[in-house]
């Protein structure tokens, strides 16, 4: 489990970081999410989508909860901790 939270940037970086390693791409779904959300997806070589995550549009820090929802979300495919990597 993630420790801390992270910010929207933060976040992203990590997971370009740990796609990248697999050779997966990962793309914002345009006019997606409520407010100034973004979601995110995380795509095989074939377009697939493999899992997507929300982030916040503000700046600062997400939410405890956000935090972890996110790292639960693609844990299936970064691995448990992939967060704090």
């Amino acid at each position: 489990m993630v420790r801390g939270t992270r910010s929207a940037g933060q976040a992203l970086r990590a997971v370009r970081l740990q796609a990248r390693w697999r050779g997966l791409s990962v793309e914002l779904l345009p006019k997606r999410g409520k407010g100034s959300h973004s979601i995110w997806v995380v795509r095989d070589q074939e377009g697939k989508e493999l899992g997507r995550i929300g982030l916040t549009g503000h700046a600062g820090q997400q939410s405890q909860t956000v935090t972890r929802s996110n790292e639960r979300a693609l844990e299936h495919l970064f691995g448990e901790g992939w967060l704090d990597k």
